[in-house]
């Protein structure tokens, strides 16, 4: 169970030639891309969405957060360490670029499909370097800092950090809490991860900090009305303390039974889909999501091999299939409000397949293969099953810098830096493991 995952995730802070100055230069760099995820919007907020335009601020940010990445494990010495992906990711990338052959905008996706890369990448590079301990303590740290940065904007500024007006498909948004982050459910999410983040493995933390900073994020996320999140960080807690209870010899009971459970629900969702659509189909309920993914799935009915192509099916203009399959308001969503169905329609069944193998799939059964120790693998499940979930009516798989697709892509780092067959440092050898 190796092999999707090979190479060596080994940091390079235990390397006897890694330097101080070029892990500080590690740590600079992971600490900018998260803060650029959580304010990354603002730099194409001058992009008109509906016509598939990039912003040069956005790219050359990223890209210079990327070149950082690069110097700080010197790849002009250590050319292989560029080679950080793992083979299972590296694949689906493959899947999207390929899919620009057949792209029906072609430009706008190679740009879209060029920032997811050099996120996904800067991230492996980064967390091979700094190793798990120092990337947990420095997204913690990024958390905390934007946990503070929100309340401030809610306290001194609260035309901005509270929603003052409605938008479309969302007319109870005012009222709702952003901080400084550009809507509620961007907020939600970073609250999320930022919640799981300070609940486990955090026994190094001063216990009255580290409570302190989950009931001031709990009640950030309560003002924020963000449903979806609200209900997966309650879900996504109980499953990181599940699996603190855990033991791997149930790993083949758990594959079968959910293998037969998986099996179940999807008959009776196709015997019984009006019905179970039915709820979501008026515009007010979760945003009309019912009516979106029919659309969504009357256009996977007829190109469900290949799809429109790597970003081409929303914002790409007049040209997007959304305008030849809808012609209400569903037209000016942006977006399919489900990553699987988004992905669906853009990279066929066998893109969206691999997608949800190596990015969801693997990823969970390398935890549950009971190689992680039992502190750090609830935390990262839970950080997975929030990511896995949320994806359920918001879409970010593989969408460039969305919080969650990089906080799902930094999981995943991290699971192969935990599950590697090399310790990070002797004391590991201490900690009890699975079994």
């Amino acid at each position: 169970m190796s092999v999707p995952y090979a190479g060596s995730f080994r940091s390079a802070s235990f390397d006897a030639e890694a330097s101080q100055p070029r892990l500080a230069l590690a740590v600079t760099a992971m600490f900018a891309l998260l803060l650029l995820v959580a304010l990354g919007p603002y730099a194409s907020a001058d992009t008109v969405p509906s016509a598939g335009g990039g912003s040069l601020l956005r790219q050359l940010s990223y890209g210079m957060v990327f070149i950082a990445a690069v110097t700080a494990i010197r790849v002009t010495h250590y050319p292989r360490r560029l080679l950080a992906i793992p083979v299972g990711v590296a694949l689906t990338l493959g899947w999207c670029w390929f899919s620009l052959t057949w792209a029906l905008d072609p430009s706008a996706a190679v740009r879209r499909i060029t920032l997811t890369t050099l996120v996904i990448w800067t991230i492996f590079i980064a967390v091979q370097q700094l190793g798990y301990q120092k990337t947990v303590s420095v997204m913690r740290r990024a958390l905390l800092l934007v946990l503070i940065a929100n309340y401030c904007a809610v306290i001194t500024w609260p035309s901005f950090g509270i929603h003052q007006v409605a938008q479309f498909g969302d007319p109870g948004l005012v009222g709702n809490w952003r901080g400084i982050l550009m809507q509620k459910n961007f907020a939600g999410a970073i609250c999320a991860f930022t919640i799981i983040a300070y609940a486990f493995d955090a026994r190094g933390i001063r216990p009255i900090l580290r409570w302190a900073v989950i009931a001031a994020t709990a009640y950030f996320l309560y003002m924020t009305s963000s449903k979806t999140s609200i209900r997966l960080t309650a879900l996504a807690l109980g499953a990181g303390y599940l699996y603190s209870l855990y033991n791997p010899r149930y790993l083949l009971p758990l594959i079968c039974g959910t293998t037969m459970l998986s099996i179940v629900l999807l008959a009776l969702g196709v015997s019984y889909w009006e019905e179970l659509l039915a709820p979501f189909e008026r515009q007010e309920a979760l945003t009309g999501r019912g009516g979106i993914w029919s659309v969504l799935l009357s256009y996977a009915k007829d190109h469900w091999l290949l799809g429109a192509g790597y970003g081409s099916f929303w914002n790409i203009g007049p040209v997007g299939p959304v305008y030849r399959y809808a012609n209400d308001w569903v037209v000016e969503v942006g977006n399919g409000h489900n990553g699987y169905l988004d992905l669906l329609v853009q990279i066929g069944v066998p893109g969206l397949m691999l997608a949800i193998a190596t990015l969801i799939v693997w990823p969970i059964l390398k935890l549950a293969a009971g190689t992680a120790t039992r502190t750090r693998g609830s935390m990262l499940m839970a950080f997975m099953l929030f990511c896995a979930g949320h994806n359920m009516t918001e879409s970010s798989l593989l969408d460039r810098d969305s919080i969650v697709q990089v906080f799902l892509v930094l999981t995943i780092a991290l699971i192969g830096m935990e599950t590697s067959p090399q310790p990070e440092s002797p004391s590991l050898s201490h900690e009890v493991r699975h079994g």
